[in-house]
């Protein structure tokens, strides 16, 4: 905490210093003299002079007050979500296995990402508001690593872009791909089968992929009624029995060896990774757009919190110097 005390004059001599009022005698006279350059902190017309640019500071309060109102929405969804299904949490019914079983729940993410955007953008609000340089530079520098982990994906992703698309397809298939229909993973079923519509693909590399779902698996040993299908949500007409209402049995039996008819009259047969990679290369300009903005706005509360936290520490020194901080 800061405190001032300052004397008649509005400051205070430092300590082991002489003071700055006193008689009229000749060392009374001497020691104002030598307190004479202390005087700096106080400009024309008697205003204080700040280091602190209050439109730099409330332009990152607010910045970082709207997000954080994000982070809060976010995470107050996640936590509702996850205390509706409570339950599937329970070690009984798996809990949280390993880092992909956080991935690939919707409920998770939102709090792990709700509850990231509203740590930092709370220590930004504070740290402008109250002039703390200390939770300046922390949102700083964690904003400047995540920056980094970002560019450091995107370039991984474009040097080993044949590697990173395997990877990803071999993570897909088993961590998404076999869970789908399991009574914790509504959430990835649904963004599963919402990614199928709007991409116009099936499975991670292609529609054989559901051959690895213990549902849609096409073995002997499979008594399910879905057996050698994939989900209705790959087929390219989901409504064709009834225009109004969509036929989730339209993917039954399409990976039958013994079926004759061709899969690609019937469902789509890239995989969604092909898919988004094409779909990427065709809005490249959108995507660039995007990324780009989210990096100014990265790189633009870097920086004001960084010329906030130097404007904040210079004023600090010049009060130190004028003794008015203790």
């Amino acid at each position: 905490p800061i405190s001032f005390q300052p004397n008649r004059r509005g400051y205070q001599a430092p300590p082991g210093k002489p003071s700055c009022h006193g008689g009229n005698n000749n060392n009374a006279k001497r020691q104002r003299r030598q307190c004479q350059p202390m005087p700096r902190a106080i400009v024309s017309g008697g205003r204080r002079t700040n280091f602190v640019n209050p439109c730099i500071k409330y332009a990152l309060f607010f910045f970082n007050f709207v997000f954080w109102l994000a982070g809060s929405l976010i995470l107050g969804i996640g936590v509702a979500a996850a205390f509706m299904k409570r339950e599937a949490f329970d070690s009984s019914s798996g809990g949280v296995k390993d880092i992909f079983s956080v991935i690939f729940d919707a409920t998770l993410v939102f709090i792990a990402f709700g509850a990231l955007v509203f740590l930092l953008t709370f220590a930004g609000c504070l740290g402008s508001l109250r002039d703390n340089a200390c939770l300046l530079k922390f949102f700083a520098l964690s904003l400047f690593v995540i920056f980094l982990a970002e560019c450091a994906a995107a370039i991984a992703v474009f040097v080993l872009k044949d590697r990173a698309i395997d990877y990803v397809e071999t993570v897909l298939k088993a961590n998404m791909i076999t869970m789908y229909r399991e009574e914790r993973y509504e959430d990835t079923q649904n963004f599963i089968d919402w990614y199928h519509k709007n991409l116009a693909c099936c499975g991670a590399a292609s529609y054989r992929d559901w051959n690895d779902n213990k549902y849609f698996a096409c073995n002997a040993n499979n008594t399910s009624p879905e057996r050698c299908g994939v989900p209705f949500s790959c087929c390219k007409k989901m409504n064709d029995i009834d225009d109004r209402v969509i036929n989730t049995m339209c993917g039954y039996h399409v990976t039958n060896p013994r079926n004759t008819e061709q899969p690609e009259a019937r469902i789509w047969t890239v995989g969604c990774v092909e898919a988004t990679r094409k779909y990427i290369e065709n809005n490249v300009i959108p995507v660039a757009g995007v990324a780009i903005a989210v990096s100014v706005v990265q790189l633009t509360a870097i920086f004001l919190s960084r010329v906030l936290a130097g404007q904040i520490q210079d004023q600090v020194t010049l009060l130190r110097r004028t003794g008015e901080l203790v």
